[in-house]
């Protein structure tokens, strides 16, 4: 009686674990348990709107929309998250991030518009104008 207890509990907790989802969390563009020291998780519940990551390129918040059934991880408090280093950074430690440098291109005058000679047609008259108006007298 005594095994057949112990068999039928190990039964059901082998049932049970396979019923157990693992908890997806976004962060570095991988799923993860667990965040990291710093950060919280962030879960969208279908409830309402969704707001942006506050990230060293874009500082504030703004509403993303109404998204349903993800999570990620958020930066604690007034963090911001570096996408270089991926860690939460204050402001004044954010790494500038790697583009190169844009040379301002240097313009000149503006020339007038002017219409190709090509397209100058002299005394044409449109085939659909003249069906329009009849023969002339």
């Amino acid at each position: 009686m005594d095994f057949s207890v112990v068999i039928l509990l190990s039964l059901s907790c082998i049932v049970h674990a396979f019923e157990y989802r693992r908890r997806c969390l976004l962060y570095k563009k991988r799923c993860v348990d667990h965040c990291p020291r710093l950060m919280h998780p962030y879960h969208t519940r279908c409830d309402g709107v969704t707001m942006s990551q506050r990230t060293c390129g874009e500082p504030r918040t703004f509403v993303i929309g109404f998204t349903c059934g993800w999570s990620r991880c958020d930066c604690n408090g007034d963090l911001l998250y570096d996408e270089n280093t991926h860690d939460c950074v204050r402001i004044e430690f954010c790494t500038l991030p790697h583009t190169k440098r844009e040379r301002k291109r240097q313009r000149g005058k503006k020339k007038p518009f002017r219409m190709s000679k090509r397209l100058r047609l002299k005394n044409y008259e449109d085939p659909m104008d003249q069906y329009i108006r009849g023969p002339r007298p």
